[in-house]
């Protein structure tokens, strides 16, 4: 990522992303969708926002229609954008993903081949020839190509595919915040910071009750957010000094949510909350951000209303799942 590059560069991107963000499903629409009795009148709604007919599909074939939709907005963006840096920070979710995905299958992609996502920086081949290297990073930079042998060799050697998402995760996270750093702008820092107290927190409620859960938090705490991992690990005795430490912090519903589901939602929220304080800047790169995470946002809502009507789940249900909408 370059460092600070020149706003005004990002004029012509902004101006798309901006006329993009006015096509999206708003909350009203959302709420519609939820209404409507038919699922084919639901699936309208979001084909006139530019996804395909999804009326025919089954609860797989909505998720492969979101995940292209998704891998063609990203390809669309990298194409236009003058510099593809702070995009990289969210096709860094997926590339990682699909790393997940080659280290559990021990390098046998095609036998999963539907989990992969078409959204990362890297093809699964590029990231299957790491996986079967031992040196070497190809396309790949050098601390991502480290991560997946270091993730290959905890699997072989403690048979947990959890402790090998542990390693990527932090991985992950760690090189997000580096790449954010070079941008020279606190808000995408922030942003990032942000996901990572996320991340933090949703192991802290997780592993509540869990045998061995210091061993596991040691495992899956990550380094570099806006709360210290030493004042998160004085707060694990309990849920209420949990809620206390991150009262102050934009995840303090999140923190006091009554289980996951509810800690998924708030935590969008409070993240889509910090997003739209860009929404007076006129161009840069973070009118990208916003439009990712908006995308996402819609993304999550839509395979919420649409998967749940497919399987029949109450309205009540699924508007307990919906996250507000940036529209």
């Amino acid at each position: 990522m370059s460092k600070k590059i020149k706003d005004n560069r990002f004029i012509c991107l902004s101006a798309i992303l901006r006329a993009k963000e006015a096509k999206m499903l708003s909350g009203a629409k959302l709420e519609r969708m939820l209404a409507e009795p038919s699922f084919a009148d639901a699936c309208r709604i979001a084909q006139e926002s530019g996804y395909e007919d999804m009326s025919g599909m089954d609860v797989a074939g909505i998720n492969a229609a979101l995940a292209a939709f998704r891998a063609r907005e990203l390809a669309e963006i990298a194409e236009l954008a003058p510099d593809v840096s702070v995009l990289d920070l969210f096709r860094m979710r997926y590339g990682y993903h699909n790393a997940k995905v080659i280290v559990k299958s021990m390098g046998d992609a095609e036998t999963d081949a539907d989990l992969l996502s078409d959204a990362a920086r890297f093809t699964p081949e590029q990231i299957l020839e790491v996986y079967q290297s031992e040196t070497g990073s190809g396309a790949l930079p050098e601390a991502y190509a480290a991560a997946i042998r270091e993730a290959k060799s905890a699997l072989a050697r403690t048979g947990n595919p959890q402790i090998a998402d542990y390693i990527l995760d932090k991985a992950f996270f760690a090189e997000q915040l580096r790449e954010a750093k070079k941008s020279g702008k606190a808000y995408i820092v922030d942003y990032v910071r942000l996901q990572i107290d996320k991340a933090n927190l949703r192991s802290a409620l997780r592993t509540f009750g869990l045998e061995r859960r210091e061993e596991l938090l040691q495992s899956a705490l990550i380094e570099g957010g806006t709360v210290s991992l030493d004042d998160l690990r004085a707060a694990l005795d309990s849920r209420e000094d949990l809620a206390r430490l991150y009262a102050p912090t934009v995840f303090g519903k999140a923190a006091a949510a009554a289980g996951m589901t509810e800690f998924e939602k708030e935590a969008d929220n409070a993240l889509r909350d910090y997003v739209l304080k860009s929404c007076f800047v006129p161009f840069g790169q973070e009118v990208i951000v916003e439009y990712l995470s908006a995308l996402e946002n819609e993304i999550t809502s839509l395979r919420i209303i649409l998967t749940g009507k497919r399987m029949g789940i109450p309205e009540a249900k699924l508007r307990e799942r919906l996250r507000e909408s940036y529209v």
